[in-house]
């Protein structure tokens, strides 16, 4: 192994350890003392229990304290603001392991540090993935000639740019999850804001129950990578900002063009090689079980296995020898398996060409050049039915209908009580709409874009249905739970994309969103699950600010919880207008109630009148 990767690797251990022995502190399983060593005051960690309990065989001991006090381990719960909740059970001594304050000095100082760092091996976990990652950043250094000092250096500094590409599978989010999970990254802690719109005015959060240093991560994959417009902004806000900026490839498509122009580093590395996997099973096994199987070592096709393939074959606890037949056969299985989806693929292609009238072939270049980015009404139409957005269309209710004496009339925006400025703006905007189809307002010119919350019962949709009869324009109804119904991610975002391109279809019209908290909060790309909440999250705020012409289309979010709807959502341009609706006050009551009973109320209020008069 080089000096680099020994290096790096033993860093990671090194964090790792310290941080067990400060979990260790907190649970009551060692205790911080002061000592005098020439002349200073530093401070050393001591066991709070017997440590005449261990035999002195390392692995043996590592075992009994996991054995007996794995919840010393084991972080606090945490109450909503992310402090460690202290009404929480504190782990229990076992009865045959008392507190014991260690007391004595010389000869018995050689067992309370050999308790000491017994309790930060046996805590510590070994994240092959995390390793791994650690040995492909050290081959990037080496591989792009930059100096690990002029590294740290740009790391130390404000607004610095780094790019990393390394092709890998996996890798993508396997260094972001370093950074923050871990304290390796100097200078830290991180938490990541990866997104295709930028939302945070902070240098540093307040994450966790710790401050932690914000920095940008780029979504490189074709999926979630940003436009060049938004990629600019997020540059400029990241440089204003002083927060760091990171951009990790993992395929061919590489880093954007507008980070790889800015960095300050710029690290490239190849795949997984045989190199590597020798480094990491030497990390694992120690240098003596490589060299034993370093022939059947060198003969693994490297290059067609993943992180997750080695997190999958090397374990803790497990033969090298089967470690090293199970990358073997891992890699032999993921050649051909891309062999035969490759084949497949091909087939079906030639198969589609050869079977297909003329006719046929034309049709299917046309609905390929669609999904390839061209756009055309009738293609959005075609798609809509092929991928129903599960949305519901109602119409104004004719103006006439409601009549006196045959039933309540018709929910009318004017008639509307206990909705304040929702009722206001409702009725501005009417106004507004007359100008617009007369030709004398621009559509950027109005107020189109509402964020409407209130506790439950509260006339959230009635107030939609509203707006529908005043304004006299259709009502595209639809929710965040019907566009998670999507099978896959990529069925989620096209219920999404076509609900917006049938409110267009209909313009003008009000595209009404109950539950709009659903979609969730965008959060750090390392965390479970990111990347499907942040690419909603993402292709919410594409089509809400404007990328996607919507002109003639009145979006309307209705939620209970608006505290949880990320903030870049309620942005200027986006549902930037927030309006709540209270529970309704006596008044607003009997107008509700006057409404719903309509002709009724009259003959009670006649009937009420009449025994009034009489004598």
């Amino acid at each position: 192994m080089d000096r680099l990767s020994s290096f790096l690797l033993r860093r990671l251990r090194h964090v790792q350890r310290r941080e067990i022995r400060r979990l260790a502190v907190r649970n009551g399983l060692l205790m911080m003392t002061t000592a005098i060593i020439d002349g200073l005051v530093v401070g050393r960690y001591v066991p709070a229990f017997d440590p005449s309990h261990l035999a002195g065989e390392v692995d043996q001991d590592r075992q009994w304290i996991r054995d007996r006090l794995a919840a010393f381990f084991i972080d606090l719960p945490q109450d909503t603001s992310g402090r460690a909740d202290l009404l929480s059970a504190a782990p229990v001594w076992p009865a045959q392991l008392r507190r014991r304050l260690p007391t004595g000095n010389g000869a018995d100082d050689g067992a309370l540090a050999y308790a000491v760092r017994v309790v930060a091996e046996a805590g510590e976990v070994l994240g092959i993935k995390t390793m791994a990652t650690v040995l492909l950043l050290a081959a990037a250094i080496e591989e792009s000639g930059v100096e690990l000092r002029d590294l740290v250096s740009f790391l130390r500094q404000p607004a610095g740019v780094f790019s990393v590409q390394v092709s890998v599978e996996g890798f993508e989010r396997a260094l972001p999850h370093l950074v923050e999970e871990t304290a390796f990254v100097p200078f830290g802690p991180y938490v990541g804001m990866a997104a295709d719109f930028s939302f945070m005015d902070e240098l540093w959060r307040y994450v966790e129950g710790q401050a932690k240093r914000v920095f940008l991560q780029i979504p490189v994959a074709q999926t979630y990578r940003p436009s060049r417009s938004s990629m600019r902004a997020q540059l400029l806000w990241a440089l204003a900002q002083g927060s760091p900026v990171l951009a990790v490839a993992e395929t061919h498509q590489g880093v954007p063009d507008q980070v790889d122009l800015t960095s300050d580093v710029r690290l490239t590395g190849g795949g997984i090689s045989v190199t590597l996997l020798a480094n990491l099973l030497e990390a694992v096994y120690g240098s003596d079980s490589v060299s034993r199987h370093d022939r059947l070592i060198a003969v693994i096709d490297a290059g067609a296995l993943t992180l997750d393939d080695l997190a999958i074959a090397i374990r803790p606890g497990r033969p090298i020898l089967s470690s090293i037949e199970a990358l073997a056969g891992l890699a032999v299985h993921n050649r051909e398996e891309r062999h035969s989806e490759k084949d497949k693929d091909n087939a079906a292609s030639s198969r589609r060409l050869i079977t297909e009238h003329p006719s046929g072939r034309s049709a299917s270049s046309s609905q390929d050049r669609d999904a390839g980015g061209e756009t055309s009404s009738s293609s959005g139409k075609r798609r809509s039915k092929a991928q129903p957005t599960g949305a519901e269309v109602i119409q104004p209710v004719p103006a006439d209908a409601g009549t006196p004496g045959e039933g309540s009339p018709p929910l009318l925006v004017e008639t509307l009580t206990g909705y304040g400025g929702a009722k206001e703006w409702a009725l501005g905007l009417k106004s507004d709409l007359v100008d617009y189809l007369n030709g004398d307002l621009a559509w950027s010119h109005m107020s189109t874009k509402l964020l409407l919350s209130g506790p439950p019962g509260t006339g959230k949709t009635t107030f939609a249905r509203a707006m529908c009869n005043s304004l006299r324009i259709p009502l595209v109804v639809t929710s965040v739970s019907t566009w998670l119904q999507g099978e896959y991610l990529s069925a989620v975002l096209d219920r999404m994309a076509n609900t917006f391109a049938e409110a267009r279809a209909r313009a003008p019209c009000i595209l009404f969103v109950d539950e709009i908290d659903g979609i969730g909060q965008r959060v750090s790309a390392s965390r479970e699950y990111a990347d499907y909440w942040n690419a909603c999250v993402n292709k919410l705020l594409e089509l809400l600010d404007g990328a996607v012409k919507s002109e003639g289309v009145i979006v309307v979010g209705a939620t209970n919880r608006p505290n949880e709807i990320d903030e870049a959502i309620r942005r200027s341009g986006r549902l930037e207008t927030h309006i709540e609706i209270p529970r309704p006050d006596i008044p607003a009551l009997a107008g509700i109630l006057a409404h719903h009973l309509s002709a009724d109320l009259n003959v009670i209020v006649e009937a009420e009148a009449q025994k009034g008069a009489r004598p």
